[in-house]
């Protein structure tokens, strides 16, 4: 391993809150574990009662032709009964691993993916749809107060705040799919795959509740949220209201409660204001009327500051009142509620002036809409009160988009300009017309749209390469131990040794990034690895001998398969079969005879084409049409437990039961690139308030961070990924331009080279602000 890798171990027994970054997957692994086994039992005895139910239903049957089709759905229930008790079990375990190997988006998608169309499908889908429907609704109602704690137990597992109840593989909906999905091996009509829905439901979905609890009991032990209760109380069997569906409430009724939600809030402050009081007006001052007020907007110049800022209160008053005179303010006042109008249009560009989240130059040409935003509120005084106004809306719309703009990224960006455009639309416009605004939302908001399409569809392409190096790295970590643990205690010769290590390695990395550990490749390829370890091993009995001798043909004919698979040299291969057909010999005949490993004649290992690998890891971010070719042995029982060698397929099938047990649990390293020169690369043992901060970010948050020259650089937070625990940046453009552990992270923040940008709308938090202001200086409460 080269100097600049590090090995990472994946500890079995953790129970602390704060977990490894390699530990979800023995988090998920362990959940994986508990539900394959809690349901494959299940499903079995549903299996059982199907063949009763069908013969009941037969035997019920009017007509011959119905009997018929019972008997027959019976017989393929039969024949496909060991593919089904399969199939299920690897259906469930792609859905973990897909989970864990996904980024956020695509773990955000789980829900979304999972749900059932109803409309614009045939008549017979529709119906399975609403079958699968109404179960997932009744199980997730009767498991809601475990579903809910066990969804909690697994954002803190997995560092994932805006994990939802419906985008993990434990839920009803995901164990459902992965049963329908299942049902594809069988053939037969929709009548009896109903019937077998119902079974389902009844036995496998009705044991959801001992499985979550027992889920749930497993995570508390480990130290995950052990305090919390999952008792339903009667606020939790009350009707809930979900985020989603409180929104769809929201959107529905604006204007009514929109349009007005923060009337309280702008409004109130502009009557708190107004409500203090004033100087009393001085002799010979003349108050300005509405009417005079309005006819004044379009003189209203626009100007920049001397300060290069932005207008404060006085000076807005002064400009407002010089247009109002044609030039000259002298012996002229606004009454109360005008001027403090003014006063909030000053205080709100005060403030995004000061927000540090916005980057210089796009404060500098938002602060130029102060006129025109002023001219508005003058003569359109429901900016104070709709939450919605074009004016507010294109406020926030601009500081947006600016939050992630860096002067490096202007030319390829090109946001700046786009903004200015806009800006010097408005400033040109002198009428104070609300429709201006209005159009130059709808197409700044089309331009964004765009924008923000082509950053998705790079940031998606940025995290699928990412995803598919960690599945390498993961690939090799599981082929790595898959070889470790079939040469533990194990004497062969140096070839065969170092064929195991790297060549049958690399074959168990390409069918895994392919198939993964579920497909009937990877347990043949484990077979072949297991058989040919045997056959190099004692053998006391003329029995072994002669097991050895009828298996050696099929043996040998997959060990070439595979040698030719990964482009082994025809010197290697010779050289490998010479050195068995050796060793197989002196087996039969001298049987008592040990090996002696020095005497074994060395083997040139040529080099192997390294790119079927390379690129399987490549192609695991997108569909694989193509299966490997993967060498073949007689098929074998996997259930026989015999201890010692004395029995070959005894051996393969304990060999490689204790192997995929070790994978699913997720015991197995994971090598790890560190990325030189990156702080806090080696992790702490006391976690501090930065890393605790790193931890909880959440992915779509926006940081401002410094390099090394001083240069700022904003980034947003992809995705975490649950593999490494690395965190990847990406740019407005939806490039990667950073990545981090959370312990480099944490150095970051520690350092003060790392800041967390708010991303709330800042007319929100202007008016957040202001009102605070007000509570303080204790202003009269209307």
């Amino acid at each position: 391993m080269s100097d600049g890798a590090s090995e990472k171990v994946v500890p079995f027994d953790v129970a602390a809150r704060r977990e490894s970054p390699g530990s979800a997957m023995q988090i998920i692994g362990r959940c994986r574990n508990l539900t394959t086994t809690h349901l494959e039992r299940f499903l079995k005895e549903m299996l059982d009662n199907t063949d009763d139910a069908l013969f009941k239903l037969a035997d019920q049957a009017e007509d011959n032709r119905t009997q018929s089709e019972y008997f027959d759905a019976m017989r393929e229930v039969r024949l496909k009964r060991s593919t089904m008790e399969s199939e299920y079990p690897s259906q469930l375990a792609r859905a973990f691993d897909s989970f864990l190997q996904a980024g956020p988006s695509a773990a955000a998608k789980l829900a979304s993916a999972g749900e059932l169309e109803l409309s614009l499908v045939g008549q017979e889908e529709l119906e399975e749809n609403l079958a699968l429907e109404g179960m997932i609704t009744k199980a997730s109602r009767v498991n809601k107060a475990e579903l809910e704690a066990l969804t909690r137990r697994l954002v803190v597992a997995l560092n994932r705040p805006k994990l939802s109840e419906d985008a993990h593989p434990l839920t009803p909906m995901s164990l459902c799919e992965s049963f329908r999905s299942t049902m594809k091996v069988l053939d037969v009509d929709l009548r009896v795959r109903l019937i077998i829905y119902k079974l389902f439901d009844k036995y496998v979905v009705g044991a959801l509740p001992a499985l979550y609890q027992e889920i749930n009991r497993e995570l508390a032990e480990r130290g995950l949220l052990p305090e919390l209760k999952t008792t339903a109380t009667a606020a939790q069997t009350r009707r809930r209201v979900s985020p989603s569906q409180s929104r769809e409430i929201d959107d529905e009724h604006e204007p009514i409660a929109g349009e007005m939600a923060d009337a309280g809030e702008l409004l109130a402050a502009l009557q708190q204001l107004a409500a203090r009081g004033g100087s009393p007006m001085l002799p010979g001052v003349t108050l300005v009327d509405s009417k005079s007020l309005l006819s004044a907007v379009p003189r209203i110049p626009v100007i920049t500051p001397a300060s290069g800022s932005v207008f404060t209160s006085a000076e807005l008053k002064d400009v407002v009142l010089t247009a109002v005179n044609n030039g000259d303010p002298t012996g002229l006042a606004l009454n109360r509620m005008d001027e403090t109008a003014i006063d909030i249009v000053a205080m709100l560009f005060d403030f995004i002036f000061d927000d540090p989240a916005l980057p210089a130059p796009i404060k500098e040409l938002i602060g130029r809409l102060q006129i025109p935003v002023l001219r508005v509120a003058i003569s359109d005084r429901t900016f104070f009160s709709r939450k919605k106004h074009p004016a507010r809306r294109l406020l926030n719309e601009l500081a947006r988009a600016g939050i992630g703009w860096t002067e490096a990224e202007e030319r390829e960006d090109g946001l700046r300009t786009r903004i200015q455009s806009v800006v010097d639309r408005l400033v040109n416009d002198a009428s104070g017309d609300t429709s201006l605004f209005e159009q130059e939302l709808v197409a700044f908001q089309e331009w964004c749209q765009d924008q923000s399409e082509r950053a998705a569809q790079r940031e998606e392409q940025s995290a699928l390469a990412a995803q598919g190096r960690e599945h390498l790295r993961v690939a090799k970590g599981v082929a790595e131990e898959s070889i470790a643990r079939l040469l533990e205690g194990q004497t062969l010769p140096e070839p065969i040794t170092q064929l195991l290590k790297t060549t049958w390695k690399d074959l168990l990395v390409l069918i895994y990034l392919k198939d993964g550990q579920h497909g009937k490749l990877w347990q043949k390829a484990l077979n072949v690895a297991s058989l040919l370890i045997w056959s190099l091993l004692p053998k006391s009995s003329q029995a072994e001998r002669e097991q050895l001798t009828g298996m050696l043909p099929s043996l040998l004919k997959a060990l070439q398969e595979g040698m030719n698979r990964m482009s082994c040299s025809e010197t290697e291969r010779q050289g490998i079969i010479a050195l068995l057909a050796r060793e197989h010999a002196r087996i039969v005949r001298d049987p008592e005879l040990d090996l002696d490993v020095q005497s074994v004649p060395a083997v040139e290992h040529a080099e192997h084409d390294a790119r079927p690998v390379e690129q399987a890891a490549a192609e695991t971010v997108r569909p694989v049409d193509a299966a490997v070719a993967a060498p073949s042995v007689q098929e074998t029982s996997t259930d026989a437990e015999t201890d010692g060698a004395s029995d070959g397929r005894s051996f393969m099938a304990r060999k490689v039961a204790e192997i995929n047990r070790l994978i699913s649990d997720g015991r197995f390293k994971v090598y790890e690139e560190v990325v030189i020169g990156e702080a806090g690369a080696s992790e702490p043992v006391d976690e501090d308030q930065y890393v605790q901060q790193a931890r909880e970010m959440e992915e779509g948050t926006w940081l401002e961070l410094t390099d090394a020259d001083g240069q700022p650089l904003r980034a947003k937070l992809s995705w975490k990924s649950l593999i490494s625990g690395k965190y990847f940046f990406v740019n407005r453009q939806g490039l990667k331009v950073k990545e981090m552990t959370v312990y480099g992270l944490g150095a970051e923040f520690r350092a003060g080279r790392a800041r967390v940008i708010e991303d709330v709308p800042v007319f929100d938090r202007a008016i957040s602000t202001l009102m605070a202001s007000l509570s303080k200086s204790g202003a009269p409460a209307m």
